[in-house]
């Protein structure tokens, strides 16, 4: 037998205004439920762009400058408008689970606790990501040897990069990311919050 799950209180976080959700059978029906509503798909929207944009400068940073993890032979912007897109790509279904999980979460508790949490599961769901890059957009991957050709310079010459084992590189993801994915998603929280008070006086 499905079990009934109530559907996670959008408005309880990001409005003065909580409201009594509905219950659906089984987690997918909560979670399609969710998403009827603008405001829901709004908070995807901006949170998937900060956390993989915003965020993907900030680990391109750790990554393949601090740490020369190497890259492909294009420009750092492109180099991190490639990660990020990947990263938009892969990780905002990830982050549409997240967010009314999140919210179920600290359903009951402080609403500020919503982009801390919210940041944390990011982070650690985020730990694998380095070897995911690795295996899709990292040098010599066919993508990263399409844009390479189209869109690199190939005089550049890159320095040979500094090998570390995958363990290291997840530990710099978890340790560099947990700070960064944390302050974006505040970014995003209070961002939203703003457009919902303009939706109010509008």
């Amino acid at each position: 037998m499905t079990k009934t799950v109530a559907v996670p209180d959008i408005n309880a976080v990001f409005r003065d205004r909580p409201t009594v959700p509905p219950v659906h059978k089984g987690p997918l029906g909560a979670v399609a439920e969710f998403y009827r509503d603008p405001l829901a798909r709004v908070t995807l929207l901006v949170t998937s762009l900060l956390l993989c944009y915003a965020g993907g400068a900030a680990m391109f940073f750790v990554h393949a400058i601090y740490f020369n993890e190497g890259g492909p032979a294009i420009s750092p912007y492109l180099h991190w408008a490639l990660d990020s897109s990947f990263g938009f790509i892969a990780l905002t279904p990830i982050i549409a689970v997240l967010l009314p999980l999140t919210i179920w979460l600290v359903r009951g508790r402080p609403r500020w606790l919503f982009p801390l949490v919210l940041g944390l599961l990011f982070a650690v769901i985020t730990i694998p990501g380095p070897l995911a890059h690795d295996m899709f957009v990292a040098r010599g991957t066919p993508i990263a040897s399409f844009v390479t050709h189209h869109f690199g310079d190939h005089s550049i010459v890159m320095p040979p990069p500094t090998e570390y084992t995958a363990l290291a590189k997840m530990t710099h993801q978890f340790v560099a990311g947990l700070p960064v994915y944390v302050v974006l998603s505040i970014v995003a929280y209070g961002s939203i919050r703003a457009i919902v008070g303009r939706w109010h006086t509008s």
